[in-house]
């Protein structure tokens, strides 16, 4: 690829998004921009676990970075999961040997046990410069800060003088000590457009997600904010929360 700037996808399963950077852009699973490399989602509460096996110093670096973004905000820490690590560090080496930047299409099958799911993808010439990058844009940085997250992956590839990086987190859908895998609990899209007068669980989620109040009403508050980000992908604006602005959300 020709672009020298940096860039990032950040994406949510359970829903998704893509968030361009340079011009608009989480799927709980796709985000591109195209102004700084970088990548981010959500996270939620939990207590850091050890550093997992191999895990290289650009990844602590990210790590780190978002466990004190959260800390310092009053957020509980992600709790690093060694399976979470492993898919996206798969993710990361395909990126890097395609010099693609896309989201893993299989994240929703490849990530087991989750009620809620997504990923962060993204590249830069370093890893501090691709967080910064991710701080620096309010969708990005409402995915490091969300509280419906309690696990994080990340994994790291160094390629050509660009760190690839993609961030998979997790909200599990059952804690268990069994060694049984647990069947995933999906939250999918309304079936439905969101409008002023919406109620409910999928209203909380357009409202966390953009940084609102977490009511679950779909009041002429959330419509505004609706409207902004639709303006800002270069959409007409009217406030209403169909797929099409879902998918860019999440």
């Amino acid at each position: 690829m020709a672009h020298l700037s940096p860039r990032v996808t950040a994406s949510t399963a359970a829903t998704s998004v893509t968030v361009p950077i340079h011009a608009p852009a989480r799927q709980r699973v796709a985000a591109l921009a195209t102004a700084f490399a970088l990548v981010l989602a959500a996270l939620l509460t939990g207590a850091v676990t050890a550093r997992p096996a191999g895990a290289t110093n650009v990844e602590d670096t990210f790590t780190d970075r978002l466990n004190n973004a959260r800390s310092s905000r009053g957020i509980p820490q992600l709790t690093t999961r060694a399976h979470l690590v492993a898919v996206a560090r798969e993710q990361a080496a395909r990126m890097a040997s395609r010099n693609t930047l896309y989201h893993n299409p299989n994240l929703t099958s490849d990530v087991n046990n989750w009620r809620w799911v997504g990923e962060n993808v993204g590249y830069g010439p370093d890893a501090l410069t691709v967080h910064v990058a991710f701080m620096n844009s309010p969708a990005h940085k409402a995915n490091i800060l969300d509280r419906d997250y309690s696990e994080v992956g990340i994994g790291a590839v160094v390629s050509n003088g660009r760190v690839w990086v993609a961030e998979v987190f997790r909200r599990p859908a059952r804690i268990t000590t069994s060694s049984v895998r647990t069947v995933s609990t999906v939250a999918s899209r309304p079936d439905h457009a969101l409008r002023l007068g919406s109620r409910g669980a999928a209203v909380t989620r357009v409202q966390t997600r953009l940084g609102l109040s977490r009511t679950g009403y779909y009041g002429r508050y959330t419509q505004a904010a609706v409207s902004r980000f639709q303006r800002q992908q270069g959409w007409a604006g009217r406030g209403n929360c169909g797929p099409k602005t879902w998918s860019r959300l999440f």
